[in-house]
């Protein structure tokens, strides 16, 4: 007798499972809603409305699953009761045609004589009809749910802002995380029986069977819940309190995979588009707080994007700055703990190669966040780029980028590395006083710019790393374009050494253009750079010390006219008669009410002896306050060679 394939304890556990599950979920109403309404009590804004939304679909998702939990016990129910007709049926068939075999038989012994003893069943053959033997119609269930997805961020590019209590929205989630687990519970147990009703139930046609998924997807989204209205509590705990921009809050909740963040990393844009992406925004400096507490992924790459404004580059670069030394630290620490463990002396030895590495990287870093943090000198401090290279190159503004009316960039020369960041920052800031002492540029800014990988003395002879540094200080230059268009404060580059050679590279590239460049000590301009006519420059000015032998300090500049002469593409004077450039003194002099000026005895920008040509005092830097503030009528002459 053939059987139907159908397990009736396993579509009973079934039935049983969804019904526990339907009673769970139609249990948890009351404290969804209530834990809901607390939560939206001081919720206000996009946010408000977006966790709004959320809690309708939840409530609505979750009685349509109640409801098809609901049925399928139903049709369930029915199909244990359809298969056991279906067997009686079999059976009874099954049981008939025994009867009516011995009956046939009886028949035939009956034919074989009128003395062979056999009698007929006439009765049972009138009576004993054939049962059905059409197997009754299969039974099908319905176990069609899909769970919604709840959208969680703002609205995207907006200049929103949404207010909470995040006391109020950590106590939402405290309430549900125990509700989801019991959701989650059930959800693991109805996957499981249905997947034992479909393995031994073949015999019941399933017409839709997405509930098993479903369920879980509307758990899942409900865990998404949890972890985006934790995000937001803590954004708003981060912020210390009132209304926060929504975007803010999407870049918090969501990482770089927000709207916002999506919008202003796509590839190909220019730092203007970048610009007006990021002011469509309508973040300020009141968002400060809660930019710090965003992902520190993202703040890596904000912190470099070219475009945004430069308070929020600096916020995010010297949280990112100050979690890179944190891990440096730690890291070392464990590896030094390895290596004193360890009995491999392979591992040992690579160990030991790692952490010299690390320490050079946190050289560098220490001394980044030193040169923002110095307080003994005038000016407020940003870092206004910190790559994420091993170690890192930067850049240090002395002075707000976003509202300065004149902006200097200094670009260092030969062996200068974020290692010295302090030491370039202290020229720079020699920069930005000096301009206050011969001229009224209170609204100034000087950026300390460690943005290229500046040559060893074997590479300086060399165009490779002017070429790569130039690209970086014109996408700068761009930058400060693109964040202050229609209100373009005055621009001038100081370079010195190799920094000039990187700088006439940058300023010969197109829609790049500064109102005065200044080459000190220059290494070498590029070949193609025949005269100053050449650089996208309003005004072009150089200096130099006189010539002292290669390699004895305190005499003179020793290696500027080294560099040129034996260099590979930059053997272009600045300072010569031909290029046409405003040349100005470098080797001392005594102004007319007295004040001495003192002579550079050095290549080095900064020197022991403040005779380095960005030194106090000396009639280079004294030079360079007066050209980059326009006064060259007061400028002190060069003496002739």
């Amino acid at each position: 007798m053939a059987d139907i394939e159908f397990d009736a304890g396993d579509a009973s556990a079934l039935a049983k499972a969804v019904r526990r599950a339907a009673a769970t979920l139609r249990g948890q109403g009351g404290s969804r809603s209530g834990a809901a309404d607390s939560a939206l009590a001081d919720f206000a804004g996009s946010y408000a409305d977006r966790f709004r939304e959320a809690v309708v679909i939840e409530a609505e998702d979750r009685a349509r699953l109640v409801g098809v939990l609901t049925d399928l016990a139903s049709g369930v129910d029915r199909a244990v009761q359809r298969a056991e007709q279906e067997r009686e049926r079999v059976r009874a068939h099954a049981a008939w045609k025994v009867r009516e075999s011995e009956r046939q038989r009886s028949a035939v012994d009956a034919l074989a004589g009128p003395f062979s003893g056999a009698a007929v069943d006439l009765w049972g053959t009138l009576v004993d009809r054939e049962p059905s033997n059409e197997p009754l119609t299969r039974p099908t269930v319905d176990a069609e749910f899909r769970g919604r997805e709840r959208a969680r961020y703002g609205a995207g590019a907006s200049r929103g802002k949404s207010s909470a209590d995040p006391a109020a929205l950590r106590a939402f989630v405290s309430t549900v995380a125990g509700l989801d687990t019991s959701a989650s519970a059930e959800a693991a147990r109805v996957r499981s029986a249905w997947s034992s009703f479909r393995s031994s139930c073949a015999w019941v046609q399933v017409d839709r069977g997405s509930m098993p998924a479903g369920f879980d997807r509307y758990t899942g989204e409900n865990d998404e819940d949890r972890s985006w209205i934790t995000k937001t509590a803590q954004a708003f705990e981060d912020a210390g309190g009132g209304a926060i921009a929504d975007a803010v809050l999407d870049i918090a909740a969501m990482g770089r995979a927000a709207p916002a963040v999506q919008g202003l990393l796509a590839a190909g844009l220019t730092p203007a588009q970048v610009a007006a992406k990021w002011a469509a925004l309508g973040l300020t400096t009141a968002d400060a707080d809660a930019l710090r507490a965003l992902p520190t992924s993202v703040l890596s790459e904000l912190g470099n994007l070219e475009g945004i404004p430069y308070w929020a580059r600096s916020t995010a670069n010297v949280v990112v700055l100050n979690q890179r030394m944190g891990d440096v630290e730690l890291e070392i620490e464990s590896l030094l703990a390895s290596v004193a463990s360890t009995g491999d002396e392979g591992a040992a030895r690579a160990a030991v190669q790692r952490i010299a590495a690390l320490k050079t990287e946190l050289k560098s870093l220490r001394n980044i966040n030193a040169a923002v943090r110095e307080s003994r000198f005038d000016g407020p401090r940003y870092l206004i780029s910190l790559t994420e290279d091993h170690p890192p190159l930067a850049a240090v503004s002395i002075g707000d980028l976003d509202t300065a009316d004149s902006v200097t960039w200094a670009v260092p020369g030969m062996d200068t590395t974020t290692a010295g960041m302090s030491s370039w920052t202290t020229a720079a800031q020699n920069i930005y006083e000096q301009q206050t002492r011969r001229g009224d540029a209170a609204g100034r800014a000087v950026v300390a710019w460690i943005g290229y990988d500046a040559p060893i003395p074997a590479d300086v002879l060399l165009m490779g790393k002017a070429d790569r540094g130039g690209e970086n200080l014109a996408a700068s230059i761009r930058g400060l374009d693109a964040v202050r268009a229609g209100r373009m404060p005055e621009t001038n580059i100081i370079g010195h050494s190799y920094g000039t050679t990187t700088a006439a590279v940058a300023l010969s590239k197109p829609g790049v253009h500064v109102d005065r460049f200044v080459a000190l000590g220059s290494a070498g301009l590029p070949d193609d750079v025949r005269s100053a006519d050449d650089l996208h420059a309003g005004r072009v000015y150089a200096a130099q010390a006189k010539d002292a032998p290669v390699g004895q300090a305190g005499k003179g500049d020793e290696w500027a006219s080294f560099g040129r002469e034996h260099s590979v593409g930059h053997r272009v004077d600045p300072t010569s008669e031909a290029f046409d450039a405003t040349v100005f003194g470098a080797d001392g002099t005594t102004l007319q009410g007295g004040e001495k000026l003192h002579s550079v005895l050095h290549h080095d920008p900064l020197n022991g002896d403040r005779r380095g040509y960005l030194d106090r005092g000396t009639e280079t830097l004294h030079n360079v306050g007066l050209a980059i503030n326009g006064r060259d009528d007061e400028l002190t002459p060069a003496r002739a060679r």
